[in-house]
């Protein structure tokens, strides 16, 4: 090798000793560019990089650098292109312009040129594998963010606009969506709401629903849930992100549950995104959606507990409080007939009568308590007016108690031949018992309704001769029950009407 050969050589070496000195792709692809125009004296020089490369673009450097890339021009032969490969992927072109002072490149130069494009396609490779691997650490680091981002209101609006920023950032995108499904009817199955903007997003667009056929919403083409768009016309046709470019939509998908969309919009004329880019973005929503479904699992158990002890407070007042105000009622109304004068009789009448404006009131605020509640009286309440009616004849107060889950009962004519009964067993013990005490108690038991009315009376000589008792066993008939009727002179009566309820 001559001296001349050999200081080639050492320059040569000098160059990728600067190249590889920094491991940024762009940093690397310029100063490429340069190095190669000093060691061959070129006047121009131009790096064509592919999508392999996270600085994808072209580098122009020297006069009428761009011109480069017409290979039909007259002074192609002055023109040394190298191609930049490693184990067989094309990383990109470089090109250099006329050499100062010299016409052609020699066969000498062209040797050179290949081992400089060897030596480079190794550095822009670990470069690009470098960077590859900075960038899965910072959008790692930046998923490992987002529970902590969700945990807010029940609608996650701020949380959704903080993750948006946060994938915005972590894209290096210009704009940044979250879409969420409105709901799973035909007629909301392909409508989103933005519920998640990031900066740069009008505010306007916060809250906006966006309608599609189901045949216009762009679908990812496997199954990684991510697609790539050149405009992010497609999904947001809103006029506002004239200036978008590049579109990566990802589905935000956890548990198979579709939890909505998140869009990166980069500024038009941005370069696309990489292979890396999409494959952390996919990750990045995948842990958005698991956020949503656990913020959206923790307000249910919420709501769940909370009406639990809505519950537990409404039992609670029909159960005790509102039984002890009737029986209260019920001893005011027995007490006012023994009372010496009309005045006294009236002011114990109207103090029952505010007993009852008291239970109606809690009545209300029992079904504003329990959700679900329609607007007409409820099976408790008609039972216990059937019951306060009945009753009003007796000289002392019953002891009522009703069960849980009689508010459940929606049957109508179940509801009406219970009425009917219980007003003609009260009616009886008034007429022919000559009781002192009586036990009325409706409740569901296992799948039955029952009804027992228990009186210490003088009991009933003949059960199956009074009309009323006839009755009472007709309508058992008629709803598939029976009833059955214990008296003893000495003990009184014990009356149960027993009836099926259906299978839930």
């Amino acid at each position: 090798m001559s001296k001349r050969s050999d200081a080639r050589v050492r320059e040569l070496l000098a160059s990728m000793a600067n190249v590889t000195a920094d491991l940024s792709v762009d940093v690397i692809a310029h100063q490429l560019v340069i190095e190669a125009m000093n060691t061959f004296g070129a006047t121009a020089g131009l790096l064509e990089l592919t999508g392999a490369t996270q600085a994808q673009g072209q580098i122009a450097k020297g006069k009428d650098a761009l011109e480069l890339i017409d290979i039909s021009h007259h002074e192609e032969p002055k023109r040394l292109r190298i191609e930049l490969k490693t184990r067989g992927e094309r990383l990109g072109k470089l090109t250099l312009g006329p050499k100062n002072g010299k016409d052609r490149y020699s066969k000498y130069d062209k040797e050179l040129a290949s081992a400089l494009a060897g030596a480079a396609g190794v550095a822009l490779e670990n470069a690009q594998l470098y960077q590859d691997t900075s960038d899965r650490v910072r959008w790692l680091e930046a998923t490992a963010t987002i529970g902590s981002l969700l945990g807010g209101d029940k609608q996650q609006t701020r949380g959704l606009d903080n993750v948006a920023e946060l994938a915005r950032q972590e894209a290096r995108a210009k704009y940044s969506f979250i879409l969420t499904p409105l709901g799973e009817s035909e007629t909301q199955k392909h409508s989103y709401r933005i519920a998640g903007i990031s900066q740069n997003v009008h505010p306007s667009l916060a809250g906006r629903i966006i309608t599609k056929n189901a045949t216009e919403w762009p679908k990812p083409r496997d199954d990684t849930g991510t697609l790539l768009l050149m405009r992010p016309e497609p999904v947001l046709p809103l006029g506002e992100i004239a200036d978008g470019g590049h579109t990566l939509l990802t589905e935000l998908h956890a548990r198979n549950t579709h939890y909505g969309i998140l869009l990166m919009i980069r500024e038009l004329g941005q370069p696309s995104y990489r292979p890396i880019e999409t494959q952390m973005a996919q990750i990045f929503a995948s842990n958005t959606a698991q956020g949503i479904g656990l913020v959206q699992a923790h307000h249910l158990h919420e709501e769940v507990r909370l009406y639990l002890e809505r519950e537990r407070i409404a039992r609670d007042l029909h159960d005790i409080v509102i039984q002890r105000i009737f029986a209260a009622g019920l001893s005011i109304s027995a007490l006012a007939k023994h009372l010496p004068t009309d005045k006294t009789r009236e002011r114990a009448q109207s103090i029952a009568q505010e007993l009852d404006t008291t239970i109606a009131e809690l009545r209300a605020t029992i079904y504003s308590l329990r959700t679900g509640t329609e607007d007409h009286e409820q099976p408790s309440s008609r039972i216990l007016r059937t019951i306060k009616l009945a009753s009003e004849s007796l000289t002392f107060t019953p002891r009522v108690h009703l069960g849980d889950g009689l508010d459940t009962l929606n049957d109508e004519t179940l509801l009406a031949h219970l009425q009917a009964v219980i007003t003609e067993s009260i009616t009886n013990v008034v007429r022919h018992a000559h009781a002192h005490t009586l036990s009325i108690d409706v409740r569901i038991k296992k799948q039955s309704l029952e009804l027992t009315v228990n009186d210490d009376g003088m009991g009933i000589s003949t059960p199956n001769s009074e009309s009323g008792i006839a009755n009472m066993r007709q309508r058992a008939s008629e709803l598939g029950g029976n009833l059955t009727i214990n008296t003893d002179p000495s003990e009184g009566t014990l009356l149960t009407w027993a009836i099926p309820l259906p299978a839930n």
